[in-house]
C-alpha cells in the first residue's frame, strides 16, 4: 500500500505541478457551476441537492456536460410529472439511466455501492470534501505521468477506490485544496496533455 501511496501522491504532484493559473480557475469553477446547477434542479423539483447530483452522476458516463445537464433535468421532470422512465431519452447507458430514476425512486441509499456516483453526490450536493470522484481519467493520473495518451488502468475494486480515494483527499487537503477542486484541476491538466 506504501508504494500505491507514494505513486499517487507523486504522479498527482506531477500532474498539479503541470497546471497553469487559467488550468487551476477551470476545475475549481466546474463544480461550483456543478453545484449550482444541482441547487437549481434542488429548488425546481423539491429535491435534495444530493438526490439532484446523484442523477447527474449516474446521467454523466459517456455523456458531454452540457448533455447530462438536459438529461437530468429532463429525467427528474418525468419523475415529477409521474410518467414513465420510458417517456425520456438520454444520452449515455440505459443500465445508467435505471440507476438515476432508481435514486428518484429509492433514494440515494442504492449508491453506497456505487463508490464514484455517491461521492459526486457528496460532491455536489453537500460541498463534501472527505470523499473524491474518481473516474478514469483520475485512474490514468495515478498511473502514469506521460504527456501523450498511453494505455493505463482505467476502473477499481471498491476497496481500492476507497483506498485511493483516502490517499488523494489527504494529499489535496495537504496540498490546500478541497479534493474535489484538486480532482478537477487534474483531469483539466490530463485532459488538455491528452488532447481529448
Amino acid at each position: 500500500m506504501a508504494v500505491i501511496a507514494r505513486r499517487v501522491t507523486v504522479n498527482s504532484a506531477t500532474w498539479l505541478g503541470r497546471a497553469t493559473p487559467s488550468d487551476i480557475v477551470e476545475g475549481k469553477q466546474w463544480y461550483a457551476e456543478a453545484m449550482a446547477y444541482a441547487e437549481f434542479l434542488s429548488v425546481t423539483f423539491n429535491i435534495s441537492k444530493v438526490v439532484a447530483a446523484a442523477v447527474i452522476s449516474a446521467l454523466s458516463p459517456n455523456n458531454k456536460w452540457e448533455r447530462n445537464k438536459i438529461d437530468a433535468f429532463n429525467l427528474i421532470q418525468a419523475w415529477w410529472n409521474a410518467e414513465s422512465i420510458e417517456s425520456v431519452k438520454v444520452c449515455t447507458y440505459n443500465a445508467n439511466k435505471v440507476k438515476a430514476w432508481k435514486v428518484l425512486t429509492e433514494g440515494i441509499s442504492i449508491l453506497r455501492k456505487s463508490r464514484k456516483t455517491h461521492a459526486f453526490a457528496l460532491n455536489v450536493g453537500m460541498n463534501d470534501v472527505d470523499h473524491v470522484t474518481l473516474d478514469k481519467w483520475m485512474f490514468r493520473a495515478f498511473s502514469t505521468t506521460s504527456k501523450k495518451p498511453i494505455k493505463c488502468q482505467e476502473s477499481v475494486t471498491p476497496k481500492q477506490y476507497d483506498e485511493l480515494s483516502d490517499i488523494f483527499c489527504r494529499f489535496a487537503k495537504r496540498k490546500g485544496y478541497k479534493p474535489y477542486e484538486l480532482q478537477a484541476i487534474l483531469w483539466v491538466v490530463i485532459r488538455k496533455e491528452w488532447n481529448t
